[in-house]
């Protein structure tokens, strides 16, 4: 299957938005806790996407370089040994500009939480994004399998996999390449989004789903009874956790084709109170139309 190419260039010619498969999962946990799940995650990732490479990797001090063998381990172990009461950041590129590139961008907790209103609901987050076209070559059976062996090593809150939108730049401007044709594409940040609190970001083609959430919906047997609609797939997971499948691939809901998307809008109503919403971190009006877009399932 073919998916949309969709791009937004700035008034400079700079690539602002772009279509991308994501994956992001959310977790509830500081780094001390969960830095060793982290690694093994992102070594199995770099392993199963060859022969696509991760070229590129932030130092820790804001500055790029080669990522080789050496510069990972010394990442590696930056994670795993941040220093007392700190976090870590892992950033790795194939291009640190692009914005629907191979991106890995985690976020891990210190044990003390940050003193600031705007960060009390952060949380660590792995962020893993591929060009649209790993999408394309690989297919959705081997994007799902990844998805999969990844997740089973986190332990999230929530998580994701989508055909979605990459946006670092207007908001608004990056929204009229999927509204209102493509329902099916995710507005996402290009970089990790660590407000999450217990929220979940979101209605997808995967969708992980963990504890508080899974509990109050009543567990496995909440999600069958409410879920019986031909095409969601739940896939029970270890440390009581579940994964919901919403048809065999990604899917953009083209409006055009006559598309409507029943399954999300079913998972969607009964998520509805759990589900999130973005808000400036420092205050200020939110985007109406980004505000509207997460209700497009809803309304």
């Amino acid at each position: 299957m073919r998916y949309p190419q969709l791009r937004h260039h700035d008034q400079d010619g700079w690539l602002g938005a772009s279509d991308a498969l994501l994956m992001s999962f959310y977790m509830q946990h500081s780094n001390e806790r969960i830095a060793p799940a982290v690694i093994r995650a992102l070594e199995l990732f770099r392993e199963r996407i060859r022969p696509y490479q991760l070229a590129w990797n932030d130092t820790g001090e804001g500055q790029a370089e080669p990522l080789d063998d050496a510069s990972w381990e010394r990442t590696r172990r930056r994670t795993l040994e941040p220093g007392p009461n700190t976090g870590a950041i892992i950033q790795m590129w194939d291009d640190p500009s692009g914005v629907g590139e191979l991106h890995v961008d985690y976020r891990g907790l210190s044990v003390v939480p940050l003193p600031y209103p705007f960060r009390k609901d952060d949380v660590s987050v792995l962020y893993l994004r591929l060009p649209t076209k790993y999408l394309e070559e690989r297919g959705p059976n081997q994007v799902r399998a990844l998805a999969l062996e990844v997740a089973a090593e986190l332990p999230f809150n929530s998580g994701y996999v989508d055909f979605v939108l990459s946006c670092g730049g207007d908001v608004d401007e990056a929204l009229k390449l999927i509204q209102p044709r493509y329902p099916g594409v995710h507005f996402s940040w290009s970089a990790a989004n660590l407000s999450m609190n217990t929220w979940v970001d979101g209605v997808h083609w995967m969708n992980f789903l963990g504890q508080p959430v899974l509990g109050k919906l009543g567990g496995m047997a909440g999600l069958r009874e409410h879920l019986s609609l031909p095409g969601i797939s739940l896939q029970e997971m270890s440390g009581d956790r579940v994964l919901i499948t919403l048809g065999d691939r990604p899917e953009v809901g083209d409006v055009e084709a006559g598309q409507t998307l029943p399954l999300h809008r079913t998972l969607a109503r009964l998520l509805e109170p759990h589900l999130y919403h973005w808000k400036p971190p420092f205050g200020g009006p939110p985007s109406e139309a980004l505000a509207l877009w997460e209700r497009r399932f809803l309304d």
